[in-house]
């Protein structure tokens, strides 16, 4: 159409003209949605990186502050050996501790802690009466040194971190703790001091393998930097930020941007205080390193608002030509426009699940970590019960030991959520194990919450680990015990459900489930905190009142037993829990359960047991378990030197063998181990066991360990070779 012909269009056809300016209010509105769009996006990826990170710090918070911890309560068990040795003066300490069984008793407890370098008691006047790395004693004074002076003119408040101290022949960085030691009329006698070599914490965050853009710091709370990787020149520096003071004046955690970081980049920081220590640990991520998947959305975002401009022109030309043709082109932009909705709400769906899979894999390396750790804690720990008499002792240890258990507790719980705990499925029916908890949950939920069940008279069995799903029962309970602080009514039904082809990520795959259905009538959920639901550490309930690991280990154990697990939602009303679990064959459903394995008293010949472990921490705790035991140990810290030692030995009875293990894993170790000897029983030690991997294997013993446990493993082990090996059938 000429020029001509548009004018004479708009001055006669009101149509034209009211399309025409509907064309171009629609083109203007599709620059500013594209532009908006690309803002949100934006900000949502700079707020999920936001929340990464402050999971994370909080974490790595943790863990420091540990490390920290650890090499104090070293410090307060010396102080306390120093009292209980009579020293009751600066001359008596000098004169006491200056031999060489408190060097040897000051030797063994820093072995004891890998972060620990040394510990060192200090006089009076500053130089030094004993020395864990040496003896005799060097003559050194410390007099000038910082936390020699902080500590001999203050009180005793607490221990006293130094500022970092560089050697001149390592260039290594050394933080001091230092606690006072006073006689019983509180006159300063003297020191004692532990050396952290802070290229610990470098290995511990360079272990983590953040990635690309990332950083992970720590300072101390005056701006001193102590550690960081990647590693920087800096280390012992003071560094005047001013976004890191202002955040940790007004609170002990927080996230802020910064413009020009230490490095010279542009980051997001996420910062925490330690509540004992005068520390801060800083997670952070590169802003370009953040957005790089954002640009990529953003060009795709801008194009499509390009191409739709065009696309409306185009429209409005053709609804002028064939102005009959309106109604169903509008039909077509409504069903274009539902299916960018569809797909974005799977992408939205898709990328929850992707980052629940990342952070899974990141907490099974942290509980395979602390497992290792945990079992060196707990068989050293019931050394020491058989080992002191003394009442004080025996508390501190009664104390160390349930600490020790609840952080197993807590490894078990990320093992859940990263689908690394072994399981037993069984065919159970869902029915009988909800009717058997009723009285458990009445007394959990109170009498101001009704619990009622809607149970489906011909439910399917369904294949779980009977132990877990109640435990999963048991937490979504006691969370809308929580959402229902005025009562309410708690509702519990199952019914027989059949899934097509998913239509959305996170749905069931296609097959025949049993479904349970949790619902109350309590709060409800925001839709912020909807989308965090089942992140490990995630929890809205006041401090104290929860790990925010319960839905999180929920989400993990449904998901390992090949189910999913959905929330709906809405504020005020209340919300609907539902959990898809695996439907049973009839003809697997009726097959009885095999008979569980009893433990037989092992006789009184000799045991020869082969320990194969690349730790060296659990491999010593181990042997010594069993050598109490009256086993006779044979340790081996690889694979290969394992399989010498069999090929050499053939007196060796039972092996126990780590399942991670460089080079040759567990499961490798044992097959070309039952090449050399068939008859051989194997016992699994795991800190996250592969259950595929350990599939059929029946002697699995999961780390952290008790001795009683490991006991009964090999007792159990022996007892079933033997029987094998009568009825000549070689194990598997």
């Amino acid at each position: 159409m000429t020029g001509a012909s548009w004018a004479r269009l708009w001055r006669d056809s009101r149509p034209t003209r009211l399309l025409i300016l509907g064309g171009v209010l629609f083109a203007v509105v599709l620059l500013c949605v594209t532009i908006f769009l690309i803002g949100e996006t934006r900000a949502k990826e700079i707020a999920d990186a936001k929340r990464e990170l402050q999971t994370l710090n909080s974490s790595l918070a943790e863990q420091t502050a540990r490390a920290v911890q650890g090499v104090d309560l070293v410090l307060q068990g010396v102080a306390d050996q120093v009292r209980s040795d009579g020293v009751d003066s600066a001359e008596d300490y000098a004169r006491i501790e200056a031999g060489v069984e408190t060097y040897k008793l000051l030797k063994a407890r820093a072995a004891d802690v890998p972060q620990l370098d040394a510990i060192t008691l200090i006089a009076a006047d500053g130089h030094l009466i004993n020395f864990s790395r040496s003896f005799p004693i060097p003559a050194i004074n410390v007099a000038d040194r910082d936390y020699f002076r902080a500590l001999r003119d203050g009180p005793a408040t607490g221990p006293y971190l130094s500022a970092p101290v560089e050697s001149r022949g390592t260039g290594t960085w050394t933080l001091y703790v230092a606690r006072r030691l006073d006689d019983r009329s509180g006159t300063f006698i003297g020191l004692v001091l532990g050396a952290i070599n802070l290229s610990y914490f470098e290995d511990l965050y360079r272990s983590l393998q953040l990635g690309p853009g990332s950083g992970i710091s720590l300072w101390r709370r005056d701006g001193i930097l102590l550690a960081r990787y990647p590693a920087i020149n800096g280390i012992g520096k003071t560094f005047q930020i001013k976004s890191f003071t202002e955040t940790l004046v007004h609170r002990e955690a927080g996230v802020y941007e910064v413009a020009n970081s230490i490095d010279g980049y542009r980051r997001i920081v996420a910062t925490r205080a330690l509540r004992d220590y005068p520390l801060v640990v800083n997670v952070t991520r590169t802003t370009d390193e953040i957005l790089t998947d954002w640009r990529s959305v953003a060009a795709i975002i801008g194009f499509a608002g390009i191409l739709g401009t065009a696309a409306a022109a185009m429209v409005v030309v053709t609804l002028v030509r064939q102005f009959r043709t309106y109604e169903s082109l509008t039909q077509a932009l409504a069903e274009r426009a539902e299916a960018v909705l569809a797909r974005e709400q799977a992408e939205g769906l898709l990328h929850q699940s992707q980052k629940l899979e990342a952070v899974g894999k990141l907490t099974t390396g942290i509980a395979h970590d602390f497992n290792n750790l945990l079992t060196t804690m707990i068989g050293n720990l019931e050394f020491l019960k058989h080992e002191t008499k003394e009442p004080t002792t025996e508390r501190r240890v009664q104390a160390i030991q349930k600490a020790v258990d609840r952080a197993a507790s807590l490894t078990e719980q990320l093992l859940a959520f990263s689908r690394k705990q072994r399981l037993l499925p069984e065919a159970v029916d869902l029915n009988e194990l909800i009717g058997n908890m009723t009285d458990m949950l009445g007394s959990s939920l109170g009498d101001s919450i009704r619990i009622e069940l809607a149970l489906s008279s011909d439910l399917w069995r369904a294949l779980v680990d009977r132990v877990q799903i109640e435990l999963v029962l048991l937490n979504m309970a006691i969370n809308a015990r929580d959402a229902m602080e005025a009562g309410g009514v708690l509702t519990i039904a199952t019914d027989n459900v059949s899934a097509g082809v998913p239509a959305l990520a996170g749905d069931p795959p296609q097959g025949d489930y049993v479904l349970i259905t949790i619902s109350d009538t309590g709060t409800g959920m925001t839709e912020d905190v909807l989308e965090r639901a089942f992140d490990p550490f995630f929890t809205t309930k006041p401090p104290g009142r929860g790990t925010g690991l319960g839905l999180s280990q929920a989400y993990g154990t449904v998901h390992q037993l090949g189910g999913t697990i959905r929330i709906d939602t809405k504020l005020g009303i209340g919300t609907t829990v539902r959990i898809y679990l695996p439907r049973v064959d009839a003809a697997a459903a009726e097959q009885p359960s095999p008979p569980a394995h009893a433990a037989v008293p092992l006789d009184h010949r000799p045991i020869r047991v082969l320990v194969v472990d690349d730790d060296a921490g659990v491999r010593d705790v181990t042997a010594e378990m069993l050598q109490v035991l009256d086993f006779m140990v044979t340790e081996a810290e690889s694979g290969k030197e394992a399989l010498d030692l069999l090929a050499a030995d053939a007196s060796i009875d039972v092996m126990v063998v780590d399942f991670a293990m460089p080079e040759l894993n567990g499961t490798e170790v044992a097959s070309y181990a039952r090449r050399i000897r068939p008859d051989l029983p194997v016992v699994f030690v795991t800190g996250f066991a592969d259950v595929d991997s350990l599939a059929g294997e029946d002697w699995v013993l999961q780390k952290p360990f008790h001795q009683d446990e490991l006991a009964a493993k090999i007792g159990l082990a022996l007892a079933e070779g033997s029987r094998r090996a009568l009825n000549a059938e070689p194990l598997s």
